[in-house]
């Protein structure tokens, strides 16, 4: 299933998916290609995988909205499921569950209140190292992670996290105090999705986690994707082996 996309056509698509888009050749650069190279192989046999498996024409500008739209119908046709198969099918949490890491109890708390208060189920870590057991026990769809705190701080945490193929997709959003160019470079260098600024505002930070588990959700979808591409590659091994 890994070698659906390769690690170039799975850049462009989570590219594309974000809400700051970037163009080919911003792609290009960033990635150490060339712009032609990306125009005129890579990005046309993305768009020709996901239109066979979709069975629609896929382009950079309707893919996302593609996508969402299956998710829509994905999500009432599980509501419209008897209750015992949809307990089974939906998360713990309908709007997504959202690990806090952070040594100061009292922001603790003052985020999981807000977000429980909008429907989202809650996990809290004092320390990085609770945090990544955490993580190990079960997946969040997002994290909000601190960054100075004793033991590991919260750069190491997430290095910690993109190293390991389990976790490496969970977007990782940063609440700190820190306000300097610097410190926001370092997060997003070690792999974090966005980045919060103590003292933060609430709609920023509903919007902020919002946005990130949208991306999760298309993230999946990109997985369950590259699984239907990969079956479709095995029936069609198995009929020109039998021809």
């Amino acid at each position: 299933m890994d070698n659906c996309f390769s690690d170039l056509q799975r850049t462009v698509l989570l590219t594309t998916l974000q809400e700051n888009k970037k163009t080919y050749d911003q792609i290009a650069d960033e990635c150490g290609y060339s712009p032609k190279y990306l125009k005129q192989d890579v990005a046309p046999k993305l768009w020709q995988l996901l239109s066979e498996v979709l069975d629609k024409k896929i382009t950079k500008f309707n893919i996302k909205t593609i996508l969402e739209e299956q998710m829509r119908h994905q999500e009432a046709a599980i509501k419209m499921l008897p209750m015992t198969f949809a307990v089974n099918s939906l998360p713990t949490s309908e709007k997504g569950n959202i690990l806090l890491v952070d040594d100061q109890p009292q922001n603790l708390k003052l985020l999981s209140d807000l977000l429980e208060e909008q429907g989202y189920e809650v996990q809290q870590a004092i320390n990085g190292v609770i945090a990544l057991q955490a993580v190990a026990v079960g997946s969040p769809d997002v994290i909000l992670l601190d960054i100075y705190m004793p033991e590991l701080d919260g750069y190491t945490v997430c290095q910690k996290l993109k190293a390991n193929p389990k976790t490496q997709d969970i977007p990782v959003i940063f609440v700190s105090a820190l306000d300097e160019a610097w410190d926001k470079v370092k997060a997003f260098s070690v792999g974090g999705s966005d980045y919060i600024t103590k003292p933060f505002k609430t709609v920023e930070v509903l919007a902020r986690v919002e946005n990130q588990l949208k991306v999760r959700q298309l993230q999946l979808r990109i997985k369950y994707l590259e699984q239907q591409l990969e079956e479709k590659n095995q029936q069609l091994q198995q009929i020109l082996q039998k021809s």
